[in-house]
């Protein structure tokens, strides 16, 4: 089952790379601190979907990414969720942490994704911790959205738990 998954990550992503495209987004990410200041990774699936494995990279500015930092990966049979927060560096039951530092920098830029395992990703940006810093209130989940074509940028938006419902509905709906 975990080959197939695999293969299936593989196919997706050779054929994105014939195409020149990129895979279709298949659920939003979006980040935020808990009461103990631990980085948490907020998913929100479109309908069917869930997530298979959770990976934290060293980011650049334009959205590239370099080295995994964190990769968390769902035990088999654990029972699909749409909608999920997970504790990056303190996963709760139902995720194997394959790699993972002791702490993470604030000024560091990552980027977190995720994928399903038929390869669908969610739509992912790179942010720093230090961003999320003293938010307080019902508006804490950071998003990011690239904007415009060649020289565009990222947009920062924070919301509460229903806006990022909505905002997720969006990347969905296309």
């Amino acid at each position: 089952m975990r080959r197939t998954g695999s293969l299936g990550l593989i196919g997706a992503l050779v054929l994105a790379g014939l195409t020149g495209c990129s895979p279709v987004k298949e659920g939003a990410v979006g980040v935020r601190l808990d009461a103990d200041g631990r980085l948490v990774g907020v998913f929100d699936w479109c309908r069917g979907k869930r997530t298979d494995r959770i990976t934290l990279y060293l980011g650049e500015e334009d959205g590239r990414v370099t080295d995994r930092v964190i990769q968390l990966d769902s035990d088999p049979g654990r029972s699909a969720r749409t909608a999920e927060e997970v504790v990056l560096l303190d996963p709760a039951a139902g995720w194997q942490t394959k790699l993972a530092p002791p702490t993470l920098d604030d000024d560091q830029i990552y980027d977190l994704r995720s994928w399903n395992e038929g390869g669908g990703p969610v739509e992912d940006f790179p942010f720093r911790i230090s961003e999320m810093r003293g938010r307080t209130g019902s508006a804490v989940i950071l998003t990011k959205r690239w904007e415009g074509e060649e020289h565009g940028g990222y947009v920062t938006t924070f919301h509460t738990l229903g806006g990022f419902a909505r905002y997720a509905k969006t990347v969905c709906d296309g």
